[in-house]
């Protein structure tokens, strides 16, 4: 579980322009364009997740609920290690509900 409360960077593209998604343990989805360092455009702790889709290619769909508003927004990328983004994204978001409930585990266990 060490490896997954480190942060990770994917090259997407967001708007026509390149940029980072950072996937981290404590603060959750980030995009960050430009500069390292620069505050990010836009960001989502990975409980205000409700959903994705892709295209099983590149394209990838996030589907965030703000959390005063509750609107679902919706944010698309392009990455081309797609498989890698969901797979880091799978993990982290399994790491996360396990943190919170243990006995989600044990059901995974049980069922395997």
């Amino acid at each position: 579980m060490g490896l997954l409360l480190q942060k990770k960077t994917f090259t997407v593209v967001h708007g026509g322009r390149a940029a980072g998604l950072t996937l981290d343990w404590a603060s959750g989805f980030s995009l960050s364009e430009g500069t390292p360092g620069a505050p990010p455009v836009w960001s989502y702790r990975f409980s205000q997740l409700r959903g994705s889709s892709d295209d099983g290619k590149s394209k990838l769909k996030l589907h965030f609920q703000d959390t005063e508003t509750k609107v679902i927004e919706t944010k698309e990328l392009e990455c081309q290690i797609l498989q890698s983004l969901l797979f880091c994204m799978h993990a982290f978001l399994t790491a996360k509900v396990a943190s919170v409930d243990p006995a989600f585990l044990a059901s995974i266990h049980q069922s395997n």
